[in-house]
């Protein structure tokens, strides 16, 4: 059911569309931003505590006004000098730092206000800014900006929402934009007219009448990341539905939904499977990290979605997106990426949890699924699963290499690990231990390899740091009871990863029930001999779809044979036996001479003029079977090896 592959002629190109989280964030990020290196360094002394967005917005335009407070420590020896960004379309109003009017220095983005006095480590900052002008408009992008506003051409409603993801939350608030800075705790307060609803993150605490507008307080009590903060403004009814996970209080799913009569009917039932998403996830992943808060989500004119913490934000609801967005909330929320070479963290395993929702829920897609997501990464020979442009908006939100092939290796790594109960107690406890925080690459390797006792090095310097995929060219025979299989592995992209040492599935059909066997890859040509009773009818190549890989074959070849017992011919020696580090085979003419280690793997293929000393000494000590054929590959002895 894999990949098919040539025999002759070029290979067959898989076209896949971006996925449509992908789609949201590349569009939305045209005009990429990012703060001045003397403004990094300025942000990195001060350490976030918290942010009050107090705002006026409206679904009509882009116009943004009010005052952002920010609570923050200082962390170095000494600080003078308070940084931020905001976008040269805002106007600051005024800047208060620790209760003092401030005058703020303007670099392009980069603004700088000096303290009254010098503050030492410790010691907090209270700074309060007041601004107000249209987000930028890049003109680049489907669905726009950081800030962005649109009409539904379904359902004829108009919207103004957030998209900050990576580098663009300073279009419409000052804000520090370093990933490692989690704020503690955040508050979005948004003024707007009385006929709109404003969803944002956490818990709706109050709406207060202010005129002829209403402004919504929502707070949230946990730690989030710059891009996570959000609004979203519209005619919105209100949909609440309630998801009951094993062993937990009932989580409320708040939606907001378009007011048009026919939306809601429309994704009702789309929306009531967040139910079975959610309880499924936190089985998965452990409890939904926000339960004392909400999930929910917002409808905006955007393609795909986005996962704001507490409250995603997306064009229209399906099965697959909800369970993207919500993976999110564990895998990019929960724990966020350490920098955005790390991002297939967030979005590979958002993807992956689209294949686990599918296996679990809706069993029959999930082949496809990964097939689909295989072919698409094969599509191309090249490129890693690790970011190594973070300047690259389009590479960071990669569709075929952080999304897609993000998810088919984990898809491997929980195939290497064999165990599902270990594979995912083991994903609990990275959750567990880095929750509320930021991780790399590396952190997750080692949280993985601490708890299963496993050494993943090789496997994420050949499928997350590594670049391409192997193809297996697989011939077999069957001879006297016995399976003779044989594999040679090329890869796409030998200059950086030469060869994928991985096990591997090989599912035989056979007249009397088909079996599946599991054996390692460790070289580049590989041969076992299993013992197989039955009439072998063919062989199938990773059937499950566990590993990255394209197949040449499998053909069958008559001139593969086995080991089995044949009249052993006197003239022909192999001693001493038990062998120590040397190994003599001796014999008339050319030989071939074969070992196999108890299992039926080749592990030593060596010619053989008369009389050879082999060396034996790498190999582990224990039983071993031997085969000296021909140079026709006519068998002259077999027998049992012992090496010591």
């Amino acid at each position: 059911m894999k990949k098919l592959l040539l025999l002759a002629g070029s290979l067959p190109f898989f076209a896949q569309a971006q996925h449509t989280c992908a789609v949201a964030k590349i569009n939305a990020m045209q005009n990429m931003a990012v703060a001045s290196t003397n403004l990094t360094n300025l942000e990195n002394k001060y350490d976030l505590k918290f942010y009050h967005l107090d705002i006026n917005i409206e679904r009509t335009n882009k116009s943004v006004s009010g005052n952002v407070r920010t609570l923050a420590t200082v962390k170095t020896a000494t600080l003078d000098t308070f940084g931020f960004e905001l976008h040269t379309n805002h106007i600051i109003d005024s800047v208060i730092l620790n209760g003092i009017k401030r005058p703020a220095t303007r670099s392009g983005n980069d603004v700088t206000a000096v303290f009254a006095s010098t503050l030492t480590q410790g010691a907090l900052i209270d700074a309060k800014i007041y601004y107000h002008g249209t987000a930028p408009t890049s003109g680049g992008g489907a669905i726009g900006d950081g800030y962005n506003n649109g009409t539904s051409t379904l359902w004829g409603n108009r919207a103004t929402w957030s998209l900050s993801e990576p580098y663009v939350a300073h279009e419409w608030f000052p804000v520090k934009q370093q990933l490692q800075d989690k704020i503690d705790s955040s508050w979005v307060f948004a003024t707007t007219d009385s006929v709109n609803k404003v969803g944002s993150n956490g818990m709706l605490t109050n709406v207060v009448v202010v005129g002829n507008k209403k402004r919504y307080e929502w707070k949230n009590n946990k730690p989030i990341d710059y891009y996570l903060i959000s609004v979203a403004v519209a005619k919105y009814v209100d949909y609440t539905i309630y998801a009951h996970p094993a062993n937990a209080d009932s989580i409320m799913i708040q939606n907001f939904v378009y007011d048009n009569p026919a939306c809601l009917t429309n994704f009702k039932a789309d929306i009531d499977s967040s139910r079975q998403l959610i309880e499924l996830e936190s089985a998965l992943f452990g409890l939904y990290p926000w339960a004392s808060q909400k999930y929910g989500h917002c409808m905006a004119p955007m393609s795909g979605g986005m996962e704001h913490q507490t409250m995603t934000t997306l064009g229209t609801f399906n099965f697959s997106l909800i369970a993207h967005e919500m993976g999110h909330q564990w895998w990019g929320d929960h724990v966020t990426c350490r920098s955005w070479h790390d991002i297939f963290l967030n979005e590979g395993f958002a993807s992956y949890t689209e294949y686990l929702a599918y296996q679990y829920l809706e069993p029959s897609q999930a082949a496809p699924e990964m097939l689909s997501v295989h072919s698409n990464v094969m599509s191309q020979p090249t490129g890693s699963v690790w970011n190594p442009d973070t300047a690259n908006v389009s590479r960071i939100f990669s569709t075929r290499l952080t999304y897609n092939k993000g998810s088919a290796v984990i898809h491997s790594l929980r195939f290497v690990i064999n165990d599902d109960s270990l594979f995912f107690r083991g994903l609990r406890n990275y959750q567990n231990t880095f929750k509320y925080s930021t991780a790399s690459t590396e952190d997750f390797k080692n949280s993985m390899a601490n708890y299963t006792g496993i050494n993943f090095n090789q496997f994420f310097t050949q499928w997350i740091y590594g670049e391409g995929y192997p193809t297996f060219n697989v011939t077999w025979n069957q001879n006297s009871g016995q399976l003779v299989l044989k594999s040679i592995q090329t890869v796409s992209t030998a200059s950086v990863t030469p060869l994928f040492i991985t096990p591997l599935e090989y599912k035989v059909q056979r007249t009397q029930g088909d079996t599946i066997i599991r054996v390692m890859h460790q070289q580049g040509t590989e041969q076992y001999v299993i013992p197989m009773p039955g009439t072998i009818t063919g062989i199938v190549v990773d059937p499950n779809n566990w590993i990255l890989n394209k197949v040449i074959g499998p053909t069958q070849d008559p001139n593969l044979i086995g080991i089995a017992a044949y009249s052993n011919n006197t003239d022909v020696k192999v001693y001493p036996n038990p062998a120590n580090n040397k190994l003599t085979v001796s014999g008339q003419g050319d030989l071939l001479f074969s070992l196999y280690d108890i299992s039926g793997k080749l592990v030593m293929s060596k010619a053989v003029k008369q009389q050879e000393t082999l060396d034996v000494s790498s190999f582990a000590e224990g039983m071993y079977f031997y085969r000296v054929s021909t140079d026709k590959q006519q068998v002259l002895r077999t027998g049992k090896l012992v090496i010591q």
